[in-house]
């Protein structure tokens, strides 16, 4: 190992990857909690069709999507300097089940806590997210039918001229 690595997997414990790795355990499950924040309330904008509201929704969960994949980088990292100080002949990095597996308590139940709050809640948010995705499909394709259904109506009013503009003096009335 040269001497110029800042952060060399011989001079860090394996007890230091552990607390970092449980930091980011707590910063993920702090995201996806966030996340489904944000699903429920794009739910709640998606009922009242709020477009604007949607699409700021949107912007905070790619900010926050952005960040878990951040996270994410930094766990495989860690793992793979623990695989590599608890398991050196190992062809892939350790799960985190197969690292709390191989640390001695009470980090091993405190890993494993976190671990499985953490699957927990990713699967919570994942059929949250689906559900959400299915309403704003659905959304969508009705916006797209009503402007279809506008287009149309428009179209045989002769209120828009062969260019696509709307045409001088055209009138319209939609029935009640």
């Amino acid at each position: 190992m040269s001497s110029r690595e800042p952060e060399s997997t011989a001079l860090v414990s394996v007890d230091e990857l552990v607390m970092r790795l449980e930091q980011i355990l707590r910063s993920q499950q702090q995201d996806y909690e966030k996340l489904g924040q944000l699903i429920e309330r794009t739910r709640q904008a998606i009922r009242k069709a709020d477009m604007n509201a949607i699409a700021e929704l949107c912007q905070e969960e790619n900010t926050i999507a952005q960040h878990v994949t951040d996270l994410e980088k930094a766990r495989l990292i860690l793992a793979g300097k623990l695989t590599e100080m608890l398991d050196p002949t190992a062809s892939k990095p350790l799960s985190i089940r197969e690292v709390a597996q191989a640390i001695d308590e009470p980090n091993r139940s405190r890993m494993l806590e976190l671990s499985d709050e953490l699957r927990s809640t990713i699967e919570e948010v994942r059929g949250s997210s689906r559900i959400v995705r299915a309403a704003a499909d659905a959304l969508a394709r009705h916006m797209g039918g009503l402007l279809q259904t506008l287009q149309s109506a428009l179209s045989r009013a002769r209120v828009y001229s062969d260019q696509g503009r709307i045409a001088t003096g055209a009138q319209y009335h939609l029935k009640s």
